[in-house]
């Protein structure tokens, strides 16, 4: 299934301990990790799960 892309490394907690890395730091990187979605692939995937993958994707881009 396809989900939210991850959360920007700098975001991360040891991240935001070790290096006092806050939410504004890197504006593009947090705008493209709020935005962003991960979607399945594998180079196990059949033509069946490829194909309906797409198909989901066409048809949310044209809700």
């Amino acid at each position: 299934p396809s989900r939210p892309y991850f959360t920007p490394i700098h975001l991360q907690p040891f991240y935001q301990e070790r290096f006092g890395y806050e939410r504004g730091d890197f504006p593009i990187t947090e705008r493209l990790g709020d935005v962003s979605l991960a979607l399945p692939f594998s180079s196990v995937m059949s033509e069946a799960q490829v194909s309906e993958v797409v198909e989901r994707l066409r048809a949310a881009l044209a809700a």
